[in-house]
This record gives C-alpha cells, structure tokens and sequence, in this order.
C-alpha cells in the first residue's frame, strides 16, 4: 500500500520483546474508519483505532507511544480526518468584510 505519512517515534515503544521505531501510515480506505465506529470521533479512542488500522500497528502498540510522539502523530491524523470528511479549514475573513457583508445583508432585507 501506498504510504502516505512515515513518522520516527522519538521514544520507541516496546512491548514484550518487540520495539517499534517508526510507523508509516497507509493512504487511508473507507475500511480503516470502520475501526473507529463507536467512538467518539474527537477522542484518543477514535485516533487510536484510526493510527492502528493505519500503521498496522496493534492497539497494544499504540497505546504505549509516549505523549510528545503522540501530539506530533495526532496533528496527521486531524488532516486524515478532516480529509475523510470533506472538511475545508475557514479562512478568517478581515473584519472590513465582514462588516461590509453585515452591511449589505441588511440594505437587501
């Protein structure tokens, strides 16, 4: 599978007799949100499940990635979802326009 993001934990994470170093996340499918049904999805359970179906990396795994690590993977995984969604970010608009909008919205009602 194509990957789309590579990532170098800064603090390898080890369980039982397996050290993980770097994780590299597939360009998503449909079927790695699925993971995440019953979740809330603004939650560390939601990213969790979406950075395992992603890496292929076990649950177990992703729950010892320590928080500075962490932080930087869930930025990625914000872009993932927003991406899934359609979700465009807002530009803010410069307060003379919005206050021009106000403007006109009121001489046209």
């Amino acid at each position: 599978m194509e990957t789309v993001f590579e990532y170098t934990l800064k603090t390898p994470v080890t369980v039982g007799e397996r050290t993980v170093t770097e994780l590299n996340f597939h360009r998503p499918k449909v079927r790695d949100f699925l993971r995440t049904d019953g979740r809330n999805l603004n939650t560390v359970g939601a990213d969790q499940a979406l950075c395992s179906a992603l890496s292929g990396e076990p649950e177990i795994i992703i729950q010892e990635i320590d928080a500075d690590d962490w932080a930087i993977i869930r930025v990625e995984l914000g872009k993932i979802w927003l991406r899934f969604f359609g979700v465009k970010e807002k530009k803010e608009s410069a307060p003379n326009q919005k206050a021009e909008a106000e403007k006109t919205a009121k001489e046209n009602s």
